[in-house]
């Protein structure tokens, strides 16, 4: 069987925590979980529960999402994917979240797109330029 790459595991993807082991030791329910950031070969995964873990490159499956888009971690697969974030930070205050993705590139049809797939939950969007090569792109949004 060929092992996993890192590679093949993105920020924004859905995987699956295929180790009992793993689940019953961080108390992870058995569901997926979105990966929000990548460090070497371990992945910090969210939970629909606000659980957040770090796992191993091999306790980890990906997954393809319904894209129905109605679940949060749905929504944020949408997003993630959409700017090509390489990194996120998810802040929840409340009702609002806040979502600040590191990216290479946005034009003015995707801020349309994003601003039309939050609908009345969208409160705002900045690009904020992060020295030669990236930008911040920070997204204030309601569930």
């Amino acid at each position: 069987m060929k092992k996993p790459s890192s590679n093949s595991i993105h920020v924004g993807d859905f995987v699956y925590c295929r180790s009992k082991h793993y689940r019953d030791a961080l108390q992870l329910p058995e569901e997926l979980g979105l990966v929000i950031e990548i460090k070497r070969s371990n992945f910090k995964v969210l939970y629909s529960n606000d659980k957040r873990a770090w796992l191993p490159l091999e306790t980890i499956a990906r997954m393809k999402p319904e894209r129905d888009y109605s679940t949060f971690l749905e929504k944020l697969h949408y997003l993630i994917k959409k700017v090509h974030a390489l990194e996120i930070e998810l802040v929840t205050d409340g009702e609002a979240h806040f979502l600040s993705l590191r990216i290479d590139q946005i034009d003015h049809e995707t801020v349309d797109d994003l601003r039309r797939f939050l609908g009345e939950g969208f409160i705002s969007l900045i690009v904020v330029p992060e020295g030669m090569a990236f930008m911040q792109l920070e997204i204030r949004f309601k569930a």
